[in-house]
């Protein structure tokens, strides 16, 4: 309660400094109050008195204003927002028209429709978009029409309710369009080409995925867009060709192509995601973790372990525990007990939950899960762990043994620590070997590369242990 009266008395303060701005002499001023008074849904009456400021642009504030600060019924508004149709300024009669389309006003549907044959292009675009949310059925066959406007607003309305309405006839002129800017346009206005590409994701429109592909590759300043689109589009034919973007510097880019290759269970991309476990980025981080933990990469247990143990994000270092547990699995539980007694809470909650996922508890396990259990802040993510172990049948974890005989050459076994960091070496030089060698091929590399090394750490691991 003591928050709302807190809100209340903010926004009202806020009200109040608006108040004050309206009577500046400055339009800069009364443009912005009015804004604000829409933006924190303020009490529309004093947004209808602008409405007749000298000023068009506070009159176009105000307008603008009006459809965010009430819902229908509101007869009053929808009736100057009517009126100023009429305004002589067409920014004016533009804010209006929208206006009314943000309301969904079927009252005004008449007159927003007549819009449509405005001649200026911005009531036009305005018409075209206030429609589409208050009758789509009205404005769907127009909007083929429409796209093949000259004028740059007009198209670019009809473009965006396309995507709205998911008006799917529009889908082969929208690629062509995007394929004629792509090609005959110095790119300096990325507007409508994003556009473009967003409302094509929207409509799934998989003919466009060659395309999308040749602009994520070539196109910088759309690579993310397209990326974006591919991914939403489940595109998984992409995920070979765009893999070598994962070293692009775009931190969302990075992300988002990791996501494909998930989706399309892309694991030759392995070599290339493995490195991202320590990008500087935290979502490209954590979406590396969930490929590793999809693709059970053991060779990433280290860089796992240090996530989990040391990263510098409070809120990946969980995620870095459920990851180490899915790839190590009973071999996890001397990383859990260390980690149940983190200042971290949410790693030890992570902890918790992951104890029902080990086979059995050794007394150490046994006394880390009971004192999460008594903790207050961790109890309910041990309940699993708890109903998972009778706590009963408790076996001491088995120490490793060093096993260097079999398949490793005699010769080779005196120094296995040195035989272990060229092969390390070898894979972590991987990813720079792409622009030269096919993707499939590294990966065929790196699978046993990744063999030897996980072979070569354990058996080490179990020549340490006591």
């Amino acid at each position: 309660m003591d928050d709302q009266l807190k809100r209340n008395k903010d926004k009202q303060e806020e009200i109040e400094r608006c108040q004050n701005l309206i009577q500046s002499r400055n339009p800069r001023d009364r443009s912005y109050a009015a804004k604000r008074l829409g933006e924190i849904k303020a009490r529309p009456d004093i947004l209808m008195s602008l409405m007749a400021d000298p000023n068009g642009f506070v009159r176009s504030a105000a307008a603008e204003a009006l459809g965010r600060s009430v819902e229908l019924p509101a007869p009053e508004v929808v009736s100057h927002l009517l009126a100023a149709i009429d305004d002589p300024n067409n920014y004016v009669c533009a804010a209006a028209v929208n206006s009314l389309g943000l309301l969904g006003a079927t009252q005004a549907l008449q007159q927003v429709e007549a819009c449509l044959a405005d001649e200026h292009p911005i009531i036009v675009q305005a018409a075209i978009l206030a429609m589409a949310r208050i009758d789509p059925d009205r404005i769907k066959d127009r909007l083929v029409d429409y796209l093949q406007s000259e004028e740059y607003l007009i198209h670019l309305a009809a473009a965006r309710a396309c995507g709205w309405l998911l008006h799917t006839p529009c889908s082969e002129f929208i690629l062509q369009s995007l394929k004629e800017l792509i090609h005959t346009s110095d790119q300096q206005d990325f507007k409508l080409p994003k556009l473009y590409i967003e409302v094509l994701a929207r409509l799934n429109y998989k003919e466009a995925i060659p395309t999308l592909v040749d602009i994520a590759e070539r196109e910088v300043g759309l690579r993310g867009v397209a990326v974006e689109a591919l991914v939403e589009m489940n595109a998984e034919e992409a995920a070979a060709i765009l893999s070598p973007l994962l070293s692009d510097p775009s931190n969302r880019l990075r992300r988002n192509l990791i996501e494909m290759m998930l989706q399309a269970d892309y694991k030759a991309a392995m070599p290339l995601v493995r490195p991202l476990l320590k990008d500087s980025a935290i979502t490209v981080r954590e979406t590396a973790l969930a490929a590793v933990s999809k693709w059970q990469d053991r060779v990433s247990v280290a860089d796992v372990r240090e996530i989990a143990y040391n990263d510098p994000n409070p809120f990946v270092r969980p995620q870095a525990v459920i990851t180490l547990t899915k790839l190590l699995g009973q071999e996890a539980l001397l990383d859990l007990v260390d980690l149940s007694e983190d200042l971290n809470l949410h790693v030890r909650r992570a902890v918790a939950g992951c104890l029902a996922e080990v086979d059995y508890l050794t007394p150490d396990g046994k006394m880390a899960l009971l004192q999460l259990a008594q903790d207050p802040d961790t109890a309910e993510f041990a309940r699993d762990a708890l109903q998972a172990h009778d706590l009963d049948a408790i076996h001491p974890l088995p120490a490793k043994e060093a096993n260097l005989t079999g398949p490793v050459p005699k010769y080779l076994r005196d120094d296995p620590q040195s035989l272990l960091q060229a092969l390390e070496a070898w894979q972590d030089a991987l990813p720079r070997l792409q622009k030269d060698f096919n993707l499939e091929e590294l990966s065929e590399v790196d699978r046993a590369l990744s063999t030897l090394i996980v072979y070569l750490r354990d058996a080490l691991n179990g020549s340490e242990a006591p």
